[in-house]
């Protein structure tokens, strides 16, 4: 898995270690999710990525409905 070394919204200083969600095992794809699980596996990346985004769409959905507090 490949470190992600970017700020998130609102983030300043120190990156926090984060990773890449996707990951491949054994020519299987798959993503990680919140809570140490995994969803896969996929024949390929794309639709390792393609499941991942549909996974977040419902999370990104209830962001916009209730944004966080500043």
């Amino acid at each position: 898995m490949t470190q992600v070394t970017q700020h998130r919204s609102g983030e300043t200083g120190h990156y926090p270690f984060r990773c890449g969600r996707l990951y491949c095992s054994n020519s299987a794809w798959y993503f990680l999710i919140r809570g140490g699980g995994s969803r896969g596996p996929f024949a390929s990346a794309q639709n390792a990525e393609q499941a991942l985004k549909h996974h977040l769409q419902p999370l990104k959905n209830q962001e916009e409905t209730f944004p966080k507090p500043n």
